[in-house]
């Protein structure tokens, strides 16, 4: 090595460098962008959550409601259609309802009952020992909502149809019984045969016994109770129901009737 030579250090090889600043994105590590990313994520759910499912069920619920609305709309056009045809319809059960309700008298009292008894021995050989009537009692009320429904004049909101028993307790003989119950069904009174009830007197050969009826009645129309045309009494009159005159008739009646007997055999 010469000398006066200058010999460098190593740090005097290395020369000064000026100081270089990272850029900021540097600064972002991995774990720093997955949790950003996390946070758009959970943004997304919340919106889909709370944003886009609440109009997704107000969007069903709209279908659904304009759907039925659909129907609605389509009955209502085919009400508007065939209009003219309901109405006849409507017109046509009107009379069979008014039809119906005609049938039933507005009241069934005690009188209709005596007067029954007294037609059935004008026309029949009967003799009646006794009538017992009970009170009038509700057998079905048709709902107010209905009648209201039905909107027909001359009917009131409380429509109920009643009815009233009586039973006749009488004599008569067989031929004439078939009699009195083919008048009873051909009465203007609207009846209904509860009971028929007889036994055989051996001694006279007539039929003792009872039928019990009974007389509805309807409630709740504009319709007037007409009274029967009840025959005066002559004051003091014993027999009314003419039981005595029944009685003889009914004789005369089990002689024919066991005079043709003896004919027919004696024929034979």
């Amino acid at each position: 090595m010469a000398k006066g030579k200058k010999v460098k250090t190593k740090k005097e090889k290395k020369e000064k460098q000026p100081r270089e600043y990272k850029p900021l994105k540097t600064y972002f590590t991995q774990k720093t962008f997955l949790g950003v990313t996390l946070v758009g994520v959970l943004a997304l759910v919340a919106v889909y959550v709370f944003v886009y499912t609440d109009y997704s069920e107000r969007t069903t619920e709209l279908t659904t409601s304009n759907e039925e609305l659909r129907k609605v709309v389509n009955e209502l056009e085919d009400y508007n259609t065939n209009i003219e045809q309901y109405q006849i319809e409507i017109d046509e059960m009107d009379m069979e309802i008014k039809a119906i309700l005609d049938q039933y008298p507005s009241d069934a009292r005690e009188e209709d009952m005596i007067m029954l008894a007294e037609n059935l021995q004008k026309r029949n050989t009967i003799d009646f020992d006794a009538i017992n009537m009970d009170e009038k009692e509700p057998v079905y009320a048709v709902e107010p909502y209905l009648v209201q429904a039905a909107a027909m004049e001359g009917i009131d909101e409380n429509l109920v149809f009643m009815q009233k028993q009586a039973v006749y307790v009488n004599e008569t003989t067989y031929p004439q019984l078939k009699e009195v119950i083919k008048q009873i069904y051909e009465s203007d009174n609207r009846i209904g045969i509860n009971n028929i009830v007889y036994k055989k007197n051996e001694e006279f050969g007539v039929l003792e016994g009872n039928f019990d009826i009974y007389f509805y009645s309807l409630v709740g129309t504009d319709k007037e109770y007409v009274a029967p045309d009840i025959t005066p009494y002559i004051k003091g009159t014993k027999d009314p129901f003419k039981s005595e005159e029944i009685a003889k008739q009914m004789a005369l009646d089990m002689l024919d009737e066991m005079m043709g007997e003896e004919g027919g055999l004696g024929g034979g």
